[in-house]
């Protein structure tokens, strides 16, 4: 066990040397406070791999002297430890995409035929080291094997022995549990220092996995009463009425919704650092821009459903891959479809990608266009799917052919690592950026050559362009200090766009969140029915904006400018964001009213997500006949 905790630590010191930027350790005592706190996980997992090697091996009945069976029980040893540090070498590589150890979600994204084996030989490629720790990983696991080996000897079954072995397993079970506290541990219990962004330099891979390899199930909140609730949160949205109570005329415009990949705001002109995006600067200079936007969550697969039907993330798994995948929801494509129009999904990856296909079928889109309905191979990058320069021209050409209105969305796959340069672009200025620069610079010229092409068509004047991105990016060199930790981590841009209309521009900054995406298209097109929306139309004057975000099991809600910091249901911090957007200040023992009002709205919001997807009242007609009974 010894060794074997030696290991965890080792892989530890690897994994923070490498990715020093995203972690706040400013000293070897804060390292050695992190060592203290992640021994409780890396023993929990340790024993929980090896609980079956040690029932055997320590048990008086096994005859350890054999060598057949030492054989065997040095197999099993290096095999489980095998795969168990195999995964947590590799997290080295994946942990900048996602922000947060590996879970059981990647055993989901390889059943449902992801892009993992397109992917593997350019991780192998870029991230060479992991595969020379991986082979030292197993050398040193077949030579502790050995020396237990050569040091392991049978004493037959005695009192003495019997009682030796019931207590050194009530022990693994106690490690295993972390404790003999009421629960056993779980990923939370590692927010036990204020820096949120050290939480995955607590935890290990093994235990990450191990946890939510669970069946996650949401639990009902009852922090107010239904009457209570309804004074804080109304999930039913309806624009179709004037200021007045007159009737709107429903704009019977075209909408394409175009979400790039990571194009965090940091990248763009209003970031406030070096641009790398100048057609898509240009375009906001058109446009309704806002500047205060955020993601809800931190994964493509959180992303897509935040913005296209309102729903933000809630659990470990995404929304696609949760136990509520098959609930009732209300969706752009699903509501506008009962206004006519045709709707598509497009995006260059293989099909099945994060569940995107069978998230479009429930969200209510009739089409869904992949690699393989583009049919050209020659145009596929190696690693992700077609690329985007030739995959956006497919988008537009196929709009042309659809009926109008319709009601589209394009998901690009430039920005982040692997990306490749095409041959013919090897002498662009872009290639020479490097990283995630590189290709949002990539991403943003071929959504310039999109704009050239749909700019010719019939369709283009009569459509409702909305460009934002499904998350931020954390590869910054970021000066400012602000991209990389608290709602900094979710700054997205969102623009409106329509070529028709000369009141959707300038600058916006009323807070907005993808949550409030769908609700804004509704309300800009006096859509005059009834649906159900965790988030609020920008173009709503009468409530209040909001914004909503979880990573690593720390939650964020904004009510601007106090912003509320949460684990889960337990407030830990109050800051004024306005002032402070860096979250130095916590005045959480001031305990005013205005606290306790956006305290008590946070856990409000709570409620209303976590019982409305558990009953499944995530659209007008389920949310209506529940709470008519």
């Amino acid at each position: 066990l010894g060794y074997l905790l030696l290991i965890s630590q080792l892989i530890r010191i690897a994994f923070l040397g490498i990715h020093f930027q995203y972690f706040s350790v400013n000293s070897l005592s804060e390292y050695f406070e992190i060592f203290y706190y992640s021994l409780r996980f890396d023993l929990s997992s340790i024993v929980t791999v090896n609980f079956l090697y040690l029932a055997l091996a320590l048990c008086p009945f096994t005859k350890t002297s054999s060598r057949l069976i030492k054989r065997l029980l040095s197999f099993l040893f290096v095999l489980s430890n095998g795969v168990a540090f195999i995964f947590d070498i590799a997290d080295i590589g994946y942990f900048p995409y996602v922000r947060r150890r590996m879970t059981a979600e990647v055993f989901h994204l390889i059943e449902k035929k992801s892009d993992f084996l397109d992917l593997l030989p350019n991780y192998l490629q870029k991230f060479w080291y992991v595969s020379i720790l991986i082979v030292v990983l197993m050398v040193f696991l077949l030579f502790i094997a050995k020396r237990i080996a050569a040091i392991s000897n049978s004493q037959g079954l005695t009192i003495r022995n019997a009682v030796l072995y019931l207590l050194c397993m009530g022990g693994a079970v106690i490690a295993v549990r972390g404790g003999l506290q009421l629960r056993p541990i779980t990923l939370s219990n590692a927010v036990v220092i204020d820096e949120s962004e050290n939480i995955p330099l607590i935890l290990n891979t093994p235990f990450s996995i191990l946890k939510t390899l669970e069946s996650e199930k949401l639990e009902d909140l009852t922090f107010f009463t239904n009457e209570e609730l309804k004074t804080y949160f109304n999930p039913i949205k309806n624009y179709g009425a004037g200021p007045h109570g007159e009737r709107q005329i429903f704009k019977n415009q075209n909408v394409v919704v175009i979400i790039l990949e990571s194009f965090g705001k940091g990248f763009t002109g209003i970031g406030g650092r070096k641009s790398f995006t100048p057609f898509l600067d240009s375009l906001m200079g058109v446009s309704r821009t806002f500047d205060f936007a955020f993601a809800n969550a931190y994964r493509s697969a959180d992303g897509i459903p935040a913005i296209l039907s309102s729903i933000p993330y809630f659990m470990n798994d995404p929304f696609p891959l949760s136990p509520y995948a098959t609930n009732q929801i209300d969706a752009l494509p699903s509501l506008l479809k009962q206004k006519g129009y045709a709707t598509s999904f497009f995006h260059g990856g293989t099909n099945g990608t994060m569940s995107f296909d069978s998230y479009c079928k429930n969200a209510g889109f009739d089409k869904y266009f992949g690699r393989k309905e583009y049919g050209n191979d020659d145009d596929y990058d190696g690693t992700w799917g077609i690329w985007d320069e030739h995959f956006l021209q497919y988008f537009s050409q196929t709009l042309s052919t659809e009926k109008e209105p319709f009601f589209s969305t394009v998901f690009t796959l430039s920005s982040h690592e692997p990306f490749a340069i095409p041959k013919k672009d090897r002498n662009q200025p872009f290639a020479k950026l490097k990283g995630i620069e590189r290709g949002v610079a990539y991403a943003d010229r071929a959504l310039q050559l999109f704009f050239q092409t749909a700019s010719k068509t019939s369709w283009f004047d009569n459509t409702l362009f909305v460009i934002t991105a499904d998350h931020n990016f954390l590869a910054y060199n970021d000066s400012l200090g602000y991209y990389n930790q608290g709602l900094g981590l979710f700054s997205i841009p969102v623009l409106f766009y329509s070529p028709k209309d000369a009141s959707l521009k300038g600058l916006d900054h009323n807070l907005m969140q993808q949550l409030d995406i769908m609700p804004s298209i509704l309300d800009y097109m006096n859509y005059d029915k009834p649906f159900f929306s965790f988030g609020k139309s920008v173009f709503d004057s009468t409530t209040t904006s909001f914004s909503y975000a979880s990573i690593n099991n720390q939650y964020y809600m904004l009510n601007a400018p106090y912003l509320i910091t949460a684990q889960f249901d337990k407030v830990t911090g109050y800051y004024d964001y306005r002032s402070d957007s860096t979250l130095r200040t916590n005045l959480i023992a001031s305990g005013d009213s205005s606290f306790l009002q956006n305290k008590n709205k946070y856990h409000a919001f709570l409620q209303l997500l976590h019982h409305s997807i558990i009953h499944n009242e995530q659209s007008f007609q389920t949310y209506q006949k529940a709470n008519r009974q």
